[in-house]
């Protein structure tokens, strides 16, 4: 008996040990590819960062910005502040440069829908719920209270806006039930867009979207995959990118059969630092993104470090969601020209 208990207790005493030493591997890998402050990257961002918590200011935007024909927004889907600062960012186009197009991540038939709550004599509810709950298909992390009231918010904009500035929605993405692709969702994504231009002849017009972040990144992470934004570059479409991060946050993650889910839908261990998401970089970031705070950041400025640096741009997923890594000879700056850390946001809010 004595035996059989001591073998028990060396099997526990090594199934306990190699537990500890699988979180202390993962610990010690997670600080070594996310790496320390560098003091070259820190001294940079000092002197290019912004908080755009409630209105948005354009120190930082320049004139490569100011005059890109499209301008793209991308999120790591599930958190609220990203939907705030999506309406900032609309708005603050609008009004600067006159942006009144708007590319969403949704099929034609919705971004119909939406357009006509949009430009309704009144604020159809009924018709705005259910284009939120069509965006559950194709987007589930992105259906929520918040959702609507970001729609809601711009329909009482358009109200203070003559005609020839009022917001409308351009719908890019394919059908969710078409399941005959023979393309890649983005480049049936620039068919799309162009097809959408031509035939609303508004080629001269500036636009603004808002997608998934692998959608706005401007070269590929994989050789024969093209995302949207490097697909409307080589369409001749002038574009500037800007990815947010989360730190610190919450996540809207819906029950699913994939992945284990708490009761409440909501879950914090997915942020830019670990420990199931790493972002390459994102200590030197840290000091300039205060709590409860949307921070904006230039990554392209004169003598930018990132421009020679694959730091934003290697990303290890650890659970879900797909690891990135610069290809070859490219840097952050070949990707996008802009990052928002979001710190402290909350979860987005399921529809009852």
């Amino acid at each position: 008996m004595k035996k059989i208990f001591k073998f028990f207790k060396y099997v526990l005493l090594t199934v306990l040990a190699v537990i500890l030493i699988s979180i202390l591997y993962v610990f010690i890998s997670n600080k070594i590819f996310i790496g320390g402050k560098d003091s070259e990257f820190t001294d940079y961002l000092k002197n290019n960062h912004i908080s755009m918590n409630d209105k948005i200011g354009g120190q930082l935007f320049d004139d490569n910005f100011y005059n890109s024909q499209v301008i793209l927004l991308g999120e790591i889907h599930g958190y609220a502040d990203n939907q705030k600062l999506d309406l900032n960012l609309l708005k603050f186009l609008n009004q600067k440069s006159g942006v009144k197009y708007y590319i969403a991540e949704m099929d034609s038939t919705n971004s119909h829908k939406l357009n006509l709550f949009l430009h309704g004599n009144t604020k159809d509810q009924d018709l705005l719920k259910e284009v939120v709950l069509a965006v559950k298909k194709r987007i589930p992390q992105q259906s929520s209270k918040e959702l609507m009231e970001k729609w809601n918010a711009v329909y009482d904009y358009n109200q203070t806006l003559k005609d020839s500035l009022k917001i409308s929605v351009i719908g890019v993405d394919t059908d969710f039930n078409n399941n005959s692709r023979k393309i890649s969702r983005d480049s049936a994504m620039i068919i799309n867009f162009k097809n959408t231009v031509k035939k609303l002849n508004i080629e001269r017009e500036k636009f603004y979207g808002f997608f998934g972040f692998y959608h706005v990144l401007q070269h590929g992470v994989k050789k024969d995959k093209k995302p949207f934004a490097e697909e409307l570059k080589n369409s001749g479409f002038k574009t500037s990118s800007i990815v947010s991060y989360p730190l610190d946050s919450e996540m809207y993650l819906p029950k699913n059969p994939q992945f284990p889910t708490p009761e409440n839908e909501k879950i914090g261990w997915i942020n830019a630092d670990g420990p199931f998401m790493l972002v390459k970089g994102m200590n030197d970031f840290k000091d300039f993104a205060t709590p409860n705070s949307i921070t904006l950041f230039k990554l392209n400025a004169k003598n930018s470090p990132y421009q020679h640096a694959d730091k934003l741009i290697s990303v290890k997923s650890r659970m879900f969601g797909e690891s990135f890594a610069p290809q070859q000879n490219t840097h952050t700056l070949d990707y996008f020209q802009y990052a928002v850390i979001t710190r402290n946001s909350k979860a987005l809010t399921p529809i009852q």
